[in-house]
């Protein structure tokens, strides 16, 4: 069983070099700043091409789903 601060799934791999992508960041942001939903979030990127992905739940019983993140350049 994965750890809740894990994504279910292992790192993804870069669609456009075929690697594995690094760990980058993890942390909680709001929907909207004061009074939106928190939000948690994992962030990995391709030190390759600077692709990203980004994992995202609002609650520590929900699966990460993924969302594709903007390139880091």
């Amino acid at each position: 069983m994965p750890l809740e601060s894990e994504p279910d799934t292992d790192p993804p791999t870069c669609s456009r070099c075929e690697i594995e992508m690094e760990h980058r960041a993890e942390g909680a942001t709001r929907t909207v700043p004061v009074i939106g939903d928190e939000v948690e979030y994992q962030q990995f990127g391709c030190p390759e091409c600077g692709q990203g992905a980004r994992f995202e739940r609002r609650d520590r019983d929900e699966t990460w789903s993924r969302t594709v993140a903007a390139r880091d350049e």
